[in-house]
């Protein structure tokens, strides 16, 4: 009963936020992240979402689109979406379910192989919880398709990069998002690994690609068994 009144509450107060494009600051965030987690639009914990807001309003933050490989619900899209502003945003994902594991993974995580972390609305209910709680979701571009599929055909329109959040869970698609996009990143932009210490595949893939590219820049954890994220500082 207490959840449900809590949950209504926080449902008005977002539609009100939303209704009145009420300025983005850390009353509206905590209200818009409270009714992402309220409707389950997400699998991330507040504390992600609290760090996704706050690198989003990060003053040395440079100029470029926010992209995210790994959309499931749209919860952190949303989030996004709403405080870019005039900036683009990019979300991108199969909505087919988790794909199957390479050698690299180690058998780690094999009991989420197919399972559909978007739920049965896939991309239809991504996008109907950007458009309900951003009133920039018209900046905000959803691509269905396997990464290998959809990245590099949109690399262009892409563009210049500011905050990267890869929410891939196993090695391959993770390699691939960071080959494919990260020198797009701009100086001073954000990179996010949700799965890093949740996943081998997940972990090695950053680990390789950091020292392969001689990438110094600390990693900084957010939850101890899950993401991590990096500045771009090191050219």
């Amino acid at each position: 009963m207490i959840y449900n009144i809590k949950a209504f509450i926080i449902f008005r107060l977002a539609k009100i936020v939303k209704h009145f494009n009420l300025a983005p600051n850390s009353i509206t965030a905590q209200i818009l992240i409270l009714s992402i987690i309220y409707q389950k639009k997400t699998m991330v914990s507040k504390k992600r979402l609290i760090n996704l807001y706050k690198l989003t309003i990060a003053t040395e933050l440079p100029k470029g689109s926010y992209v995210e490989c790994g959309v499931a619900k749209g919860g952190c899209l949303a989030l996004l979406s709403y405080f870019a502003g005039n900036r683009k945003v990019w979300g991108f994902d199969s909505f087919e379910g988790m794909p199957e594991l390479s050698v690299e993974d180690e058998g780690d995580g094999k009991n989420w192989v197919g399972y559909k972390c978007s739920e049965f609305e896939g991309e239809i209910g991504a996008r109907k919880i950007v458009e309900e709680t951003s009133p920039f979701y018209q900046n905000t571009t959803i691509v269905k398709g396997w990464f290998d599929q959809s990245l590099e055909v949109n690399k262009s329109n892409i563009g210049e990069i500011a905050i990267l959040r890869l929410d891939n869970d196993w090695y391959t698609s993770t390699k691939y998002c960071l080959d494919t996009l990260y020198q797009a990143v701009s100086e001073n932009g954000i990179i996010i690994i949700d799965d890093y210490h949740t996943f081998i595949g997940c972990r090695k893939a950053v680990d390789e690609f950091r020292s392969i590219h001689k990438i110094s820049d600390k990693l900084i954890t957010i939850e101890n068994n899950t993401e991590v994220y990096w500045k771009k500082t090191n050219l």
